[in-house]
């Protein structure tokens, strides 16, 4: 969350302070700053006795709309009139924008179900994908050695974390309408029956798991597998989707794509199938640039784009189903990455329930356009989407993930837990300082103890888990819940220890 001094407080306005504006063109299926549709000035609002129904009406703030501005400049007053109309529950497109229903529980795997049934396709062989596949070592359970190679340079140490962590995270949420893949057969001792325990109403969701994919198997991929024969989504299309290249081609609200590392500094460059925080540099001088140049040595020459560095305030991703029907969505929830002393983000992410509704209005304008993107190429199932905001609250789409994306199962859990018990905040560690210094049994003893001791008031749920050292050190995603975000940051860390205090 933004520092209480830099977030913007809306404050009430007189009638005699504000205009009524209506658009000259109704029908515009969606609004663009670009748009050949126009404001029209009725008038102040106290004057007009009745309001007109048959066009879109604003009420607006208009002291400056009429200022003579330079060109330049005009782009950025067009997307903060955009930003202030997002603040309306106005739809400007045929997008239908559902919340995820804690009550219903449908799970991830209730949804593909649903997709493939609406597309008339054959459900009875089909496999929820969790796990990502590898281009740098053929030691992880899928190997893309060519046509979708992904950049995760250089090899990690271990493919375990890849095998298990993510996998099970998702596969907390997967339902059991379709089994989730996992190498081992099964999650870790515990595992569903800390779930069961801790996420009201999952036990009976709770997963089913295979260890293997047979050729005849429909599979619902995280990422696109070279190994895997029938995919739900067109492999082609996914691959293409998961490039930063896209971006490009899905919005102009990003950052400006440079011609190369030396136009213009800083400046930021992403391998275009990057995986997590591989392959990002920030070039500033001679020598970000000669240590970029090394990486490409080393990684196999990937492909790249360069965008112009943008000064930010706010990292805010969301979450979200796309129906194959390309006009609905299901709303998972946003999270958001917290500006640390140091100026770097937050690896953390703090939910908050009472900002939920702000930041899908927020974020809805670039999820609109990307939807709009995906479904032309035929593609469905879940997204991410990354949008960052400077402090004028302009944002700029900076990634989205065609998958089931990090924080996701952390929102369904507040979610419920709101539902149950009122909790407004939670707060997920899922990279970064994700050890506990014991074993697996005992980190369950302890969360027990302290979730029987703060029944009603507070809840530790571990999402996955793996002793990466037996009964020495366990990795895990682990989310901390109640009403105080900072007596979750305390428990977590208990939990979740930074490794300089233990």
């Amino acid at each position: 969350m933004a520092s209480p001094e830099k977030q913007h407080k809306r404050v009430t306005s007189d009638l005699e302070d504000l205009t009524i504006l209506e658009f000259e063109h109704p029908d515009a299926p969606k609004l663009h700053v670009e748009h050949e549709a126009t404001l029209k000035e009725l008038g102040p609002a106290e004057d007009i006795e009745t309001v007109p129904k048959s066009t879109l009406v604003i009420l607006a703030e208009t002291d400056k709309l009429n200022e003579e501005i330079p060109e330049d400049e005009q782009l950025k007053r067009g997307h903060n009139l955009v930003a202030s109309l997002s603040d309306f529950d106005f739809t400007f497109s045929k997008l239908k924008v559902r919340k995820w229903d804690p009550e219903k529980m449908k799970m991830y795997s209730d949804y593909i179900m649903e997709g493939l049934e609406y597309k008339k396709q054959d459900t009875s062989r089909v496999v929820m994908l969790f796990e990502s596949p590898s281009s740098s070592t053929t030691e992880s359970s899928f190997h893309n050695k060519g046509k979708y190679r992904f950049h995760d340079w250089p090899p990690p140490k271990s493919t375990t974390s890849k095998q298990i962590l993510g996998p099970c995270k998702y596969a907390s949420c997967n339902g059991n309408a379709f089994p989730a893949f996992l190498r081992q057969g099964t999650p870790p001792p515990g595992l569903m029956e800390h779930w069961a325990a801790t996420i009201p109403g999952i036990a009976d969701k709770l997963p089913r798991f295979v260890s293997t994919i047979h050729p005849e198997d429909l599979v619902y991929a995280y990422l696109p597998v070279e190994a895997i024969k029938n995919h739900v989504n067109d492999p082609e299309v996914h691959y293409h989707l998961c490039g930063k290249d896209a971006i490009h081609l899905m919005t102009q609200m990003t950052t400006k794509l440079l011609p190369d590392t030396r136009t213009s500094r800083p400046c930021v460059v992403k391998t275009t199938h990057s995986m997590g925080s591989k392959g990002i540099f920030i070039i500033q001088n001679d020598e970000d640039e000669a240590e970029f140049e090394k990486f490409l040595k080393e990684s196999g020459e990937p492909t790249f784009v360069v965008t112009d560095f943008v000064d930010i305030d706010r990292n805010v991703a969301c979450h979200l189903f796309m129906h194959p029907n390309g006009e609905e969505v299901t709303w998972f929830g946003s999270n958001e990455n917290k500006r640390l002393p140091d100026g770097s983000f937050s690896s953390d992410s703090y939910l908050y329930m009472e900002d939920q509704d702000k930041l899908k209005r927020m974020q809805l304008p670039f999820v609109e356009e990307i939807v709009q993107y995906c479904s032309s190429l035929g593609f469905w199932g879940f997204l991410g989407v990354d949008v960052l905001f400077n402090t004028m609250g302009r944002g700029y789409l900076v990634d989205i993930n065609p998958r089931v994306t990090g924080s996701s199962p952390a929102l369904v859990v507040l979610q419920k837990l709101h539902q149950v018990y009122n909790f407004q905040v939670g707060l997920f560690r899922r990279t970064g300082d994700i050890y506990f210094y014991g074993s697996s049994e005992e980190l369950m003893q302890q969360v027990d103890a302290y979730n029987k001791e703060n029944e009603g008031k507070s809840r530790v749920v571990i999402l996955s888990m793996y002793e990466a050292e037996p009964g020495k050190v366990v990795r895990m995603n682990i989310g901390v819940y109640g009403n105080d975000m900072d007596e979750c940051k305390t428990v977590l860390n208990r939990f979740a220890k930074p490794k300089e205090s233990t």
